[in-house]
């Protein structure tokens, strides 16, 4: 993947400090607003068994997980990089036991868990074989790809109907959709081909910019939250189209029309529609940002 966004570099880190930007990125999703779909501050609705502090409590269960994702890839020696992915898998499902403990049940991380483990043990990996001050951002992504080569095949080979399946698996088999894990297998390209340039290059407030990347995401991804809670995958050309036009309004004026982001937000509350999915790239985007001191 050719991007200019992968040209980004950041700093040496340490466990605590990279485990510190990851937890900042998960409460500055939560915190801005308005979001479509999304809890914020002020708006639940579509997420009535949550609220703004649900997700402060869960963003901070998560450090112990992060720390040890991140010592997993600095301490991975071997030449197979799923190997390391394989590791994350029981870690991962330990911090969903204690997110879902925290929050009595309620599913208010479980995509960040997923998005942000993978990507802390491909920096501690990355760091781990540079040889100067630096990490750069192509070798984390080149390293993320390597780690969730062939993800798609092996969680999915073997799916059947008649069996318990996440709604991500019900839409593979009924739409060939592959929700986040092909995000994954293929670099998080939704990530840092739209949400990094955008927060990059985006003006205003950090909350303008940080709603500004969010567009970007929902205009070029299938939220699987979204075709869930739709029933359809036709939402999903609705919702792109909505999160162009308030994009290219911010590109010829130069600011946000937060009145017609409202607008679009009561809209997501009046159809109990949700973008769960794009809040966890949203989040991997502003992890991005901070890591590369540019947010």
């Amino acid at each position: 993947m050719t991007n200019a966004s992968l040209d980004l570099t950041f700093p040496q880190q340490d466990t605590e400090s990279i485990s510190q930007t990851a937890v900042a990125a998960l409460l500055d999703e939560v915190v801005t607003h308005p979001k479509p779909g999304l809890v914020d501050p002020v708006d639940n609705r579509g997420h009535e068994d949550m609220d703004v502090y649900l997700f402060i409590d869960s963003a901070l269960s998560m450090p112990p997980y992060l720390k040890q994702c991140f010592q997993a890839g600095v301490n991975f020696n071997g030449t197979e990089l799923t190997d390391l992915m394989a590791q994350l898998r029981p870690l991962g499902i330990a911090a969903e036991r204690r997110m879902f403990a925290i929050t009595n049940d309620v599913n208010t991380h479980k995509g960040a868990i997923f998005v942000l483990g993978i990507m802390m043990a491909a920096c501690g990996y990355a760091q781990a074989q540079s040889q100067i001050e630096t990490t750069s951002l192509a070798a984390v992504v080149a390293t993320e790809r390597a780690m969730t080569t062939g993800l798609i095949s092996k969680d999915f080979a073997q799916l059947d109907h008649k069996k318990h399946l996440t709604a991500g698996e019900l839409q593979y088999l009924e739409y060939g959709t592959t929700g986040i894990r092909g995000e994954a297998e293929a670099g998080f390209p939704t990530v840092f081909q739209h949400g990094v340039p955008t927060l990059l290059a985006s003006s205003g407030s950090q909350q303008e910019r940080i709603l500004t990347a969010l567009l970007a995401i929902v205009a070029n991804s299938r939220d699987s939250n979204l075709i869930k809670r739709a029933g359809t995958p036709a939402i999903v050309s609705q919702a792109q189209a909505q999160a162009q036009e308030l994009l290219h309004v911010k590109q010829t004026t130069g600011q946000l029309d937060l009145v017609a982001l409202q607008q679009m937000t009561d809209q997501f509350a009046s159809q109990n529609l949700s973008l769960g999915g794009s809040a966890d790239l949203l989040i991997l985007t502003i992890f991005v940002a901070r890591l590369a001191q540019r947010l």
